[in-house]
């Protein structure tokens, strides 16, 4: 009998392989499975971000609404710092060291800081969502009907929506030394639905140093702040009025009712166009330089369903026309947007903005001189496109055109002094109207300013604008009333030629007590960014207007 085989009871080479093979596998699909991109372990981890970043959202979000709650009721000293809350953070274990240093920057009260976080895929915001922490300024705020637009190095416009659109070419504030006009500072613009453009000034504080001995102007100085800041981070700053909360004030600056971000203001002298019922297309209205023809025909008339006001460059502006109805039609533009008449706390934002290193840096902008009022300085798109930058806030096709010459506009500021011109020409219909009293009223501008027009101080005989204007000068406090509007800071006398590059500076008086700014293509010279003087109000062949909007 043959004997039996031996049993091997281990196991071969083989196996011992295809068993490793087998372990392998398991291992890297365990492996994947708690570290890959939907790992057990990177699941976890995303969740932990998450909840830690929602978790700071809410706790700075309450933040915020107790800073607008005691900023609404006056109590401006009352609610806990930026700097007190990241330490608090950092105490609850919500935020590193690391991360308060990048919130709170390098400036003493975090003037300079990116305010908003990355945590995980998570980002957490320490201020208004308008605030870009990458380029330090608050981004434009876009409401219904809104198309971001730029123009290329060539000059070829890109809006939002065309093929080659690129965001990140939309807008970039560039500082410049503040005496090279180096003209790359892009403002950021925007298209309307009616085709009218538009340019966003951010909120900032400036500092400001006043004109020496044979110096054309001074300097300005700027600081892009989100709205958690309300005060400037030193003495030598202020924010600028136009973008703060003067409820409690009674709008004394020109100021708005809350804190903003930053204004939209029209990229040009507002224009007139009518609705041609055969073609069913608007059509640019031309108003004639000589009056020939009755003043309501011209353009003395409110907008309706066949007059609209636009901001269009290569068209005659929007002239002889009261400037009760210039405020009619600019508070009538687009109720949803806030739309009114320009204030001159609003011109100076502009003008110390054009002045700054994220403007001309220290340069006059160049004359808009067409004879037949045109916007952007020509007839055609192209003229401005090509000829035509130098006429800008910025020396490019982003800035804003015709502040330097084109007409005259009028503004929303003026005084109460009971002269009949505040009737004949400013009665409206809006519900906050431009003159708030049609009677003589000294002191009217500490209590009758709106967010929509200023009262400004007169001498009670007040027939010369020199003596107005050292009223003013001698009621203003510094850093509390007569700041920003671009003409006591920047003019050494009330009449003639006083302001920075011996632009006009002619206060209001007597029968002509509203303000008009930037002078018209014949006043070379004395026109300019700081140049301001006085209207009775009555259409006028070179005088027209501009609109801001308000989207917050």
């Amino acid at each position: 009998m043959k004997g039996k085989l031996n049993k091997r009871t281990g196991i071969t080479l083989i196996a011992l392989v295809l068993t490793i093979i087998v372990l392998l596998i398991l291992t890297g699909v365990s492996i994947a499975t708690l570290t890959g991109e939907n790992g057990i372990l990177t699941r976890a981890s995303k969740a932990g971000d998450a909840n830690r970043a929602g978790t700071l959202q809410e706790q700075v979000d309450l933040w915020l609404l107790n800073q607008k709650t005691d900023e609404y009721a006056g109590n401006s000293n009352s609610s806990q710092s930026l700097e007190e809350l990241v330490e608090d953070l950092v105490e609850q274990k919500l935020l590193t060291e690391n991360e308060k240093d990048e919130i709170l920057g390098n400036a003493e009260k975090g003037i300079e800081a990116s305010y908003q976080i990355k945590v995980g895929e998570e980002t957490v915001k320490f201020a208004n969502d308008n605030w870009d922490g990458e380029k330090k300024v608050n981004a434009p705020v876009l409401k219904a009907g809104m198309t971001p637009v730029y123009w290329n190095a060539d000059g070829t416009e890109v809006k939002q929506g065309d093929e080659g659109f690129d965001e990140s070419k939309w807008y970039e504030y560039k500082a410049g030394d503040n005496a090279t006009d180096s003209q790359d500072s892009k403002w950021a613009n925007a298209m309307t639905e009616d085709g009218s453009y538009w340019v966003w000034i951010p909120r900032y504080e400036y500092k400001l140093t006043a004109k020496t001995g044979e110096e054309e102007a001074g300097k300005i100085e700027v600081k892009f702040i989100p709205t958690t800041v309300i005060e400037a981070d030193t003495d030598e700053y202020l924010v600028h009025p136009a973008f703060k909360n003067g409820s409690n004030n009674h709008y004394m600056n020109g100021e708005w009712d809350s804190e903003i971000s930053g204004i939209w203001v029209a990229k040009y002298e507002m224009s007139m166009e009518t609705y041609d019922e055969t073609s069913k297309k608007w059509n640019k209205k031309e108003l004639s330089v000589e009056k020939t023809i009755d003043d309501s025909a011209q353009g003395d008339v409110p907008i309706s369903s066949t007059i609209r006001a636009v901001s269009k460059p290569g068209v005659s502006s929007w002239r002889w026309i009261s400037i009760g109805k210039m405020y009619d039609n600019s508070y009538n533009y687009d109720r949803s947007k806030e739309s009114h008449l320009m204030k001159n706390s609003e011109w100076g934002a502009v003008a110390y903005l054009t002045h700054s290193q994220y403007g001309r840096n220290g340069t006059e902008i160049t004359m808009n001189n067409s004879t037949e009022f045109y916007t952007g300085g020509g007839i055609a798109v192209a003229d401005l496109i090509t000829t035509n930058k130098a006429q800008s806030t910025t020396g490019n096709e982003s800035g804003i055109y015709d502040i330097n010459g084109g007409t005259w506009e009028r503004l929303a500021g003026y005084i109460t002094n009971g002269n009949a011109n505040l009737k004949n020409y400013a009665t409206t219909t809006a519900s906050l109207p431009l003159v708030a009293t049609f009677s003589k009223e000294l002191n009217g501008y500490k209590s009758l300013s709106t967010k929509y027009s200023t009262v400004y101080p007169f001498e009670e005989s007040d027939n010369d604008a020199s003596k107005n204007w050292e009223i003013y000068n001698t009621v203003k406090e510094i850093g509390t009333y007569g700041y920003g509007d671009a003409i006591l800071e920047n003019s050494t006398a009330g009449a003639g030629a006083t302001g920075w590059f011996g632009n006009c500076s002619d206060f209001v008086r007597e029968g002509s007590p509203f303000f008009k700014r930037g002078g018209d293509y014949s006043n070379e010279g004395i026109a300019g960014n700081f140049a301001f003087s006085n209207t009775n109000g009555s259409p006028q062949y070179n005088m027209s207007f501009r609109t801001v909007v308000v989207c917050e």
